[in-house]
């Protein structure tokens, strides 16, 4: 018991040379409530990494090196935060990690099936310029009229219309009344891309019009 009461006089007599307060239970609240919503953003990462991951392995038209990076690292993020919250250590390291895996893999693969990782990767596009040297299209891609792609050289413009000569020699009466992006002027000898509806042999309705910014980055 004496030896007991001693290191107990030890203890106070530190605390009060050193003037130690007991840490306020309302910061470590904030604390692991921090620590989940930083989970949370690193988990919404992770499964945009992951439809978009599918969106270009699966449908071939993207080239998805940046988004499996993406991925990568959010899952290895998503774990470590995870491992530092409160009841981690209830769970097994290999069920956690299990566990992440598929929720990422499952919720990004439906995002890619209802279409929300093609409008995502369009919207990149369109809001960040650099976007498309981080993540470049496929040609092939944007040479396929069938599933609504096309891309080439104005060869003639007309009052309703315009011609446009694509990458394998064919030639598209363009027609529509389509979003232009990046100020893009419709001009004989200019490269673009069309996002749109292909209406027969050699016709194409077009809905949007982008700029082509180089054959050999894309």
């Amino acid at each position: 018991m004496k030896k007991t009461a001693k290191i107990s006089d030890r203890a106070l007599k530190l605390i009060s040379q050193k003037q130690i307060k007991p840490i306020p239970r309302w910061k470590f609240i904030m604390k692991n409530w921090g620590l989940w919503l930083v989970l949370i953003v690193c988990l919404a990462f992770f499964i945009l990494g992951s439809s978009l991951s599918w969106f270009g392995l699966a449908d071939n038209i993207i080239f998805p090196h940046f988004w499996l990076f993406t991925l990568a690292i959010f899952f290895v993020l998503s774990f470590l935060i995870f491992e530092k919250t409160k009841k981690a250590y209830r769970y097994q390291k290999r069920l956690v990690v299990f566990s992440l895996l598929i929720l990422g893999l499952i919720i990004g693969g439906l995002l890619f099936k209802t279409g929300l990782a093609n409008r995502l990767d369009r919207g990149f596009e369109s809001g960040f310029p650099g976007y498309r040297h981080l993540v470049p299209m496929k040609l092939e891609t944007w040479n396929n009229p069938s599933q609504g792609y096309l891309s080439g050289k104005i060869t003639k413009v007309n009052q309703d219309n315009f011609e446009l000569e694509d990458f394998t020699g064919k030639i598209w009466i363009i027609t529509g009344t389509p979003i232009i992006k990046g100020r893009q002027k419709l001009t004989e000898g200019t490269e673009i891309k069309l996002i749109g509806t292909r209406t027969g042999e050699s016709d194409f309705t077009v809905q949007e019009i982008r700029p082509w910014s180089g054959r050999k980055s894309q």
